[in-house]
């Protein structure tokens, strides 16, 4: 974290005017939700399930409509994404503060809601000069796990990045969200701390204009190596992830993603060792030089798998249908070995009453894998590895799902939208926490599932509105949990509010 922070402080030294990211953030619910809209009516043809989601592919969707044809409810959600890239294009200085406060630790996140301390403030300064772009933040915090080795202060969301061509590279530590999952992402989310990485993305996902590959349709990639804490099992280790997206026409979207943890302290570092994991090769679990295919795994910690997204509309009214899946450790191709799997679908649609827009939402999720050879039905693996005992977590939360693993939920989202800009969510979450009851590490509670350690049944009412008040955003929430667990029962009620305001349009 300290070479983000020097990259930053760089950033500050050599700009010359401020603006936005070149990038739609993870933390804006509502412009996720308009954007949606508009690629499931064919106004945005381009994939829009990688967040950040880089402006500069879906401007040209935009400067190209026609607004005097648009519905009434496209044209509110127009609206929002015109002014909200024109604020991206703005000169000028740009600084945002931000407090956070709630009566408990949130232990779930989602699309646009990744606080879970009890308390946090923020300050950030953004800045943009031709082709370059950075932003500096400081949080401080209380409230969190002790046991994690978290700082208090972190730089979290700083970053610099440079426009080369058509790509982006970028370092520093900025959210991801990566898959069409509106409640939690299977690979990717902004459920855990944001990476500090080195990232390249692709900035305007036009489509090839060889005959050969125009067939795909617009496409994105993005590709980072990332650093994760000392304060792990194998300290240091590095997580390289990447993923793709094309739209081989305007109903459908086809995501791949692949993450790869390897290095560390004692163990393989060298170019030459990270080169073999990607190329595939495989080890024995038992640590034996060879054994049979169904007991061997890919080398370091990794994870690969899909997602699709289905939208269109009936009538006029916009509806989408998606699903992810993602393998852990999957075998070479060709092997008889089943990839252990967990699920994640979703419906969901848009509609008007009166003025007011709705996103309605249902997404089920299982990370219920069975990890052991054909006929096993062994879970407690999913997002855990035999040399990595920190799994695929940063700071002991999931970088896939906010559930971590051997879950299955079914989470109801709605989200309205007001002319006067304001906008309110409900959420009702049905957790099966834990299934089997098991643990790897029942008794460390720095490893394994790092939701709880036991069964766990959560059924869980989460209440937000926004509203602007005071030149700021005030957002007021509640979360009323009925949590059962051990033939036990208790009643949880939290109550959280934000306050973030914007220095300089």
């Amino acid at each position: 974290m300290k070479k983000a922070l020097l990259l930053t402080i760089l950033a500050s030294a050599v700009f010359n005017q401020a603006i936005s990211a070149p990038w739609v953030e993870v933390d804006d619910m509502s412009l996720r939700v308009d954007i949606q809209l508009l690629a499931d009516s064919g106004i945005i043809n381009v994939p829009v399930t990688t967040y950040p989601l880089m402006w500069a592919s879906i401007a040209p969707s935009i400067e190209q409509t026609n607004y005097s044809q648009l519905s009434e409810i496209q044209k509110m959600a127009f609206s929002h994404i015109k002014r909200e890239m024109n604020k991206a294009t703005l000169t000028g200085s740009k600084t945002k503060m931000g407090l956070y406060a709630a009566s408990g630790t949130r232990q779930f996140s989602s699309f646009g809601n990744s606080d879970y301390e009890k308390i946090k403030i923020r300050a950030s300064k953004e800045y943009i000069n031709n082709n370059l772009a950075g932003k500096i933040q400081v949080n401080t915090r209380d409230g969190y796990d002790e046991f994690t080795g978290s700082n208090k202060t972190n730089f979290d969301g700083s970053f610099i990045a440079y426009k080369l061509g058509n790509w982006v590279v970028d370092a520093g530590a900025i959210e991801q969200w990566w898959g069409p999952g509106v409640d939690t992402s299977l690979i990717m989310s902004n459920n855990a701390r944001p990476l500090p990485a080195i990232a390249v993305r692709r900035n305007d996902s036009a489509a090839f204009e060889s005959p050969w590959l125009s067939w795909i349709g617009p496409w994105t990639l993005t590709a980072q190596m990332a650093q994760l804490e000392s304060n792990r099992f194998v300290p240091d280790a590095k997580l390289w992830s990447s993923r793709a997206t094309f739209r081989p026409f305007s109903q459908l979207e086809i995501g791949v993603a692949w993450s790869y943890q390897w290095g560390g302290k004692g163990q393989p570092n060298s170019i030459e060792n990270f080169v073999r994991g990607l190329l595939g090769e495989v080890e024995c679990v038992n640590g034996q030089a060879t054994c049979d295919e169904l007991f061997q795994t890919k080398l370091g910690n990794q994870l690969a798998g899909f997602d699709a997204r289905w939208g269109d509309t009936i009538a006029g009214i916009p509806y989408a249908i998606y699903g992810q899946m993602i393998g852990e450790d999957s075998p070479k191709p060709g092997t008889i070995q089943i990839t252990d799997k967990s699920f994640l679908w979703g419906i969901e649609t848009q509609f008007s009453i009166g003025q007011q827009r709705i996103f309605t939402n249902l997404e089920y999720s299982d990370t219920q894998a069975n990890c052991g050879p054909r006929g096993d039905t062994s879970q407690d693996c999913f997002y855990e590895h035999s040399i990595y005992k920190s799994g695929y977590r940063y700071y002991r939360r999931s970088i896939g799902s906010t559930y971590d693993n051997d879950a299955e939920t079914l989470v109801l989202t709605l989200f309205g939208q007001q002319v006067n800009g304001n906008s309110w969510q409900v959420k009702f979450r049905n957790l099966d926490l834990n299934t089997n009851n098991r643990d790897l590490y029942p008794n460390d509670p720095a490893l394994g599932n790092g939701v709880s350690k036991i069964a766990k049944q959560i059924d869980q009412l989460d209440l937000q509105y926004q509203f602007e008040v005071f030149e700021g955003r005030l957002t007021l929430g509640g979360l009323f949990s009925d949590v059962s667990f051990a033939q036990e029962s208790e009643t949880e009620f939290d109550f959280y509010l934000k306050y973030d305001i914007l220095f300089g349009k």
